[in-house]
């Protein structure tokens, strides 16, 4: 059979194709409500939409719709929701969601602004979301949107119309089985990185004030004396202004040393933000803001430049630099904010706050424990972008026949 077009790509010929309006069952706006009172319901927005195409219910906005309302607006398993207005320059409108089963379970309803539809038994629900998911990604919703008062909208008519890939319906099944074994593996390594990163957050928590020793064991009461400030501190680590055992240097602006052919990171408090052709600093350092983002330290193993908004650490006496770098994550910069304006803060602020620090040999322990959990959640983050380079060469071979599944 001859080769046919759709909007996600050229099919094979064994495939028929669809229109989405062909097989609406339902299709309707949400409903905003009222203010929440005791019979609010979660209400379902834009901002629990994802790029990826997955809903996160975390922040889920509760509203008050009246009983006729809610019943029409209810969500129910295998319903698709689309954003049909919303957006911005860098994200077009359209991004999907899927109701699963779990969802389902919950009262939930949708907001103004999003689409809800449901579908007929001639097409299967979860593989028609993922071609929905696949027009999304490959930017076909972008050309399908209008802007009014600063808001995007996308053109519901074209929408509905748009050729779709309709293989057997079993196939159909199959296609969607196998894109969401892929999902879930994304979701269950996504569960683990959370979890390490809660297990990180903890051992920070501990090991930093010194309740928990490096080997996991906890300090008895005769192994603390107490400060004024601290309270509890371990025998043996000692408390000092920054400026004191830590040198801190103001960066400069990159003008000079900026090249195209610069291979020497240049550092902001955004991260890298251009390349220069020498370095300021040659050691493992920190930067901290001076001016703007003041309150995110980054850690930094290579030799850098560091722009004029930034200060970074030239040295740390006596101490293991990835320990200080924890160190600030705890300080939170942000509170030492001296400005009304843009954020700003003085290196003589920053100089005055009192730290506790243990020896050497606890600092590179401690190090030690917490960089075991960061490589734990770096190779999961890694198997991540394995699992989603996958996922979305199968979207693009599985969804036009390319590679076939039985």
């Amino acid at each position: 059979m001859k080769e046919r077009q759709t909007k996600i790509g050229t099919i094979c010929g064994d495939f028929d194709t669809f229109q989405l309006k062909s097989v609406l069952v339902k299709n309707d706006a949400g409903d905003w409500g009222s203010e929440p009172d005791k019979d609010a319901v979660g209400v379902i927005r834009s901002t629990n939409f994802n790029n990826d195409g997955k809903l996160d219910l975390s922040d889920i906005a509760y509203r008050t719709l009246s009983k006729r309302k809610f019943d029409e607006k209810k969500l129910y398993a295998s319903d698709i929701l689309i954003e049909r207005s919303g957006g911005s320059e860098t994200q077009p409108v359209g991004r999907v969601g899927f109701i699963t089963d779990e969802m389902a379970k919950t009262d939930y309803a949708f907001a103004n602004f999003i689409q809800r539809i449901s579908l007929n038994n001639d097409v299967d629900a979860k593989f028609t979301y993922y071609c929905l998911q696949q027009m999304y990604e490959m930017g076909i919703t972008a050309g399908m949107q209008s802007q009014t008062t600063g808001i995007r909208n996308l053109d519901w008519k074209q929408y509905i119309k748009a050729n779709l890939p309709k293989p057997t319906l079993s196939e159909q099944s199959a296609i969607a089985a196998i894109l969401s074994k892929v999902d879930e593996a994304i979701e269950s390594v996504q569960a683990c990185i959370s979890a390490a990163e809660q297990l990180k957050k903890s051992l920070m928590q501990n090991l930093l004030t010194g309740r928990m020793k490096p080997d996991g064991t906890l300090r008895k009461d005769d192994e603390f004396y107490v400060d004024e400030k601290f309270g509890k501190v371990p025998k043996g680590w000692e408390i000092e202004k920054f400026g004191k055992r830590v040198v801190l240097l103001y960066g400069k602006s990159q003008k000079e040393v900026v090249s195209e052919a610069g291979t020497i990171p240049v550092y902001g408090t955004g991260g890298i933000i251009e390349y220069a052709t020498k370095a300021l600093c040659n050691h493992k350092s920190i930067l901290v803001g001076r001016k703007g983002t003041i309150d995110k330290p980054y850690f930094i193993d290579e030799p850098f430049w560091a722009v004029d908004t930034t200060y970074y650490v030239d040295t740390f006496i006596n101490g293991n630099m990835k320990y200080l770098y924890y160190i600030l994550l705890r300080m939170n910069l942000g509170n030492l904010n001296e400005a009304t304006g843009v954020p700003s803060v003085t290196r003589r602020t920053i100089n005055r706050q009192k730290v506790v620090i243990p020896p050497l040999d606890e600092q590179n322990s401690i190090v030690n424990v917490i960089e075991k959990i960061e490589r734990q959640i770096d190779k999961k983050q890694s198997k991540i972008a394995t699992l989603e380079q996958l996922k979305k060469s199968l979207m693009q071979n599985l969804l036009t026949g390319k590679v076939r599944v039985k």
